[in-house]
């Protein structure tokens, strides 16, 4: 056996391990793929809406033309942030806001109350406060005795 002959047969075992590897892989996503899909959130408690804030943000900075680097800069997040929203993760309701600030949307459209939820607490109005009158008796009266 000549040294071309080894190094054909350590290179075919090299490809032959990584076949079996992508093959796994592959076996895999199949299985995922059969799995019934399931709801991650079943609707008993509130949710945000991160995909849908995504279809109406990712125009936005398509049309814009300018990196998530630059743009999560002017926008007060991080371009992880950016990136969490693209892949539909959740972000805290301050980046959220910071955000739909910058695009000049609600953050409350996209909000998803949850599906057991009541009408909302009806809260006693603030009563408006009068205004106080500030009374005092001055001895300036603007008009000057010598004169």
């Amino acid at each position: 056996m000549t040294s071309a002959d080894s190094t054909i047969l350590r290179d075919m075992a090299r490809l032959r391990k990584a076949l079996e590897r992508r093959m796994r892989i592959d076996d895999r996503a199949e299985e995922l793929r059969a799995r019934q899909p399931r709801r991650v959130r079943d609707g008993t408690l509130a949710d945000f809406d991160v995909r849908g804030l995504w279809r109406r943000l990712r125009p936005m900075l398509d049309f814009d033309g300018r990196g998530y680097r630059a743009l999560s800069g002017e926008m007060g997040v991080t371009p992880s942030d950016l990136s969490r929203a693209g892949s539909g993760q959740h972000l805290s309701y301050p980046k959220v806001k910071a955000i739909c600030d910058w695009a000049g949307l609600d953050p409350n459209a996209f909000y998803i109350a949850p599906a057991n939820a009541g009408k909302p607490r009806r809260r006693p109005r603030p009563t408006a406060r009068r205004q106080r009158a500030f009374h005092v008796s001055s001895t300036e009266t603007g008009v000057s005795q010598n004169a």
